[in-house]
């Protein structure tokens, strides 16, 4: 579902529901309604007619009920005490499940003999009570959708915010099939990593928790996933590493020469070290890393990294990354291209795409490291970055091992973020204080585009999720797997599947 829209289908979409409000927050007391709109957990349709507890609308926003059957479903966690209030928060990352596995869970029994009316309103209270979202402060009564307490249970508004980003839920809306919810859900679907005509195959969790297995998905989303057959699942992935290593697009290793405290490559000056690179760090000297590009006779390119090899998570504190371009026998450096290409791809009317997707640093990226820039035939190089006035670019398609992602025209499709270049670095890796992204500032740009060699742009649809791994098959469709629930889209074809973890282990 896209990010971009949610607050949309969860307001403007469910306007439907033709419910007026009648008093404002500020009074502490406000006219809510139940859903008329089908709403589901996890595949399970809800009976909002007779649950004592039903999901309800509060300007034209739903709202979930955080009693303890439906959160042990959603597999939130829910504690109380006077002092501090409610926290909300979520159990995570200690196993490949969330709190229970899908198969050792209880199923989930809807209660309630209620007689809720669906042409009424009903009065709820604006929570007075402190309020923590998975560590956060909730500033209720500054809240434009506040929690509410109705029937003495508290009600969490389902915002993109509090449900999604900050409870990791999958929130999916269509006038079809109204509200679904997913939440708990064992992340059975991993990863896409081979397809073929009619199917796709995706590296998934085993039964047992412990091993991974693979699942074949037909492409049309029309039939429940297959688990492939254990002696065929290595042959799959040797022919995807196979596939993927015969269009790799790297380049080839070479010595970088340190002569006192200055580079040369085959008699080219690259330059002086920093200070902070002269000496010593710890006990470890300096690593300098050489990367050719021979692209003809004519053009070539060189990324020099230096770094200390010190264990840290991401980037060694002090690394460096340096860019040249060599053409015709003289040296350019590219100086707003500071980190090493991983895609460098020839096209037929000897243009050059020089491209990287953002640099991981624990769940965040680093700013400015996705990279994209064409280099014409005389080896002049323009950073679609600065062009586009994008902080990062991330090119689609160029780890799927069955087809280029470069067309025969030299097009190529990327994701754009909207928000604004800076030749600024991302941040210290060795503190990770600083941001590492700039503000959103536009965010009609975020999406996928198909660019020419002329770094012309034409928008093909809106941005999934961020963070989600794209793969295209050989058909040229564009696919990705949900973070939090077994969701596969297919962004080209506008299509949509999810199955429930149960459906899927069983």
């Amino acid at each position: 579902m896209l990010k971009k829209t949610m607050l949309t289908w969860l307001g403007v979409l469910f306007v439907w529901c033709l419910w007026s409000s009648t008093a404002e927050a500020e009074t502490g007391s406000v006219q809510v309604s139940v859903v008329k709109f089908p709403v589901k957990v996890n595949g399970q349709v809800m009976n909002n007619k007779q649950l004592d507890y039903p999901f309800v609308v509060y300007k034209d926003v739903t709202y979930i009920p955080l009693n303890w059957d439906l959160m042990q479903e959603l597999e939130l966690n829910i504690d109380w005490n006077a002092d501090e209030g409610l926290k909300i928060y979520r159990s995570c990352c200690t196993s490949p499940y969330w709190m229970y596995p899908a198969l050792e869970k209880t199923k989930y029994v809807q209660s309630g003999k209620a007689a809720n009316l669906l042409t009424r309103t009903y009065t709820a209270k604006v929570a007075t009570a402190p309020i923590q979202l998975w560590g956060a402060q909730i500033v209720n009564d500054k809240e434009e959708y506040p929690f509410l307490e109705f029937r003495d249970v508290t009600y969490m508004p389902l915002t993109w915010t509090f449900a999604h980003t900050r409870l990791r839920m999958d929130l999916q809306f269509s006038l079809e099939e109204g509200l679904s919810i997913w939440s708990g859900q064992d992340q059975v679907l991993q990863q896409i990593v081979y397809d073929d005509a009619e199917a796709l195959y995706v590296d998934a969790l085993g039964k047992d928790y412990k091993t991974y297995a693979m699942m074949k998905i037909d492409k049309k989303l029309q039939t429940k996933p297959e688990w492939v057959a254990k002696e065929q699942v290595q042959i799959i992935r040797d022919k995807a590493a196979q596939e993927a290593q015969a269009g790799a697009y790297e380049g080839k290793k070479v010595a970088i020469e340190r002569v006192d405290n200055s580079l040369t490559y085959e008699g080219f000056q690259l330059g002086e070290l920093r200070k902070e690179e002269q000496g010593i760090l710890g006990d470890t000297k300096l690593q300098i890393e050489g990367t050719l590009y021979e692209i003809d006779s004519k053009r070539k390119l060189l990324a020099v990294y230096t770094y200390f090899p010190i264990a840290v998570i991401g980037p060694p504190p002090g690394s460096r990354y340096q860019l040249f371009a060599i053409i015709d026998g003289q040296l350019h450096p590219a100086t707003n291209y500071p980190y090493k290409p991983q895609y460098v791809v020839k096209n037929t009317d000897g243009s050059v795409w020089i491209a990287r997707d953002r640099m991981p640093f624990r769940d965040f990226y680093f700013r400015g490291s996705g990279l994209l820039a064409i280099m014409d035939i005389n080896g002049n190089i323009r950073l679609a970055n600065e062009v586009w006035n994008e902080q990062d670019i991330s090119p689609i398609g160029f780890s799927s091992p069955t087809r280029n992602p470069v067309e025969p025209d030299g097009r190529l499709i990327v994701r754009l973020y909207g928000k604004s270049y800076t030749n600024e670095l991302g941040i210290d890796p060795s503190t990770g204080l600083n941001p590492l992204t700039s503000e959103l500032t536009d965010s009609q740009k975020d999406g996928l585009y198909e660019v020419l060699p002329t770094l012309e742009l034409r928008k093909l649809s809106k941005a999934p999720d961020d963070g989600l791994s794209f793969y295209r098959d050989s058909e040229g469709d564009i696919y990705t797997i949900q973070l939090y629930s077994n969701t596969l889209t297919n962004w080209t074809q506008n299509r949509s599947k999810t199955w429930s973890d149960i459906e899927l282990l069983q």
